[in-house]
């Protein structure tokens, strides 16, 4: 009763193709451990992207300051406004910029206007604080309570702690204008 099953063509043993269920589990284990590690590097460029665009538009600011100052230097000190040691020097595009004693004063229309396609409200912004929308920025006027130390600047409002994502711009007036990146919060 012993059948020759070779000789009947079942020589041959079945074998399924695909993966085995241990397989797909170990691939699987893999993969969440990847992105366990990938994901919260992944999270962090936002930060990453916040900080570099802060420390960009400082740069920016630094080189408009030192581009007025030297445009002042040359053309002269501009056109008297009826407060002492201010004056309005006009930029090449047009743009007036409020200037005092010298340097950008601390208002939109001053430090604020330096910045390319910013405009200060129709009313103006001298000794306002009011925020001055720009470019996914926010410029605040001296004597504010959104930049460190009340200073004029820029800061990002969806940066986790936004006074301290920001770049501040000191002038009291006399010296020279200190521009600092604060990067600490975004």
């Amino acid at each position: 009763m012993y059948r020759n099953f070779n000789a009947m063509g079942f020589n041959r043993v079945a074998r399924a193709s695909g993966f085995t269920l241990i397989e797909l589990i170990v691939v699987i284990v893999i993969l969440g451990i990847l992105s366990a590690v990938a994901l919260p590097k992944m999270a962090d460029f936002g930060s990453s992207a916040r900080a570099a665009s802060i420390r960009a538009l400082a740069g920016s600011v630094t080189t408009a300051t030192s581009t007025a100052r030297g445009l002042i230097a040359i053309r002269g000190a501009g056109s008297a406004s009826g407060i002492a040691g201010v004056t309005f020097v006009s930029l090449d595009g047009g743009t007036q910029v409020r200037v005092w004693n010298g340097y950008p004063d601390r208002w939109c229309d001053g430090v604020g206007a330096l910045i390319e396609g910013m405009t200060a409200p129709g009313a103006g912004c001298y000794l306002s604080t009011a925020a001055v929308q720009f470019d996914g920025y926010t410029f605040y006027g001296f004597g504010n309570s959104k930049i460190p130390g009340g200073d004029a600047g820029w800061r990002i409002e969806s940066a986790p702690t936004p006074t301290q994502c920001s770049v501040q711009y000191t002038y009291n007036g006399t010296g020279v204008p200190v521009i600092k990146a604060n990067t600490s919060g975004c």
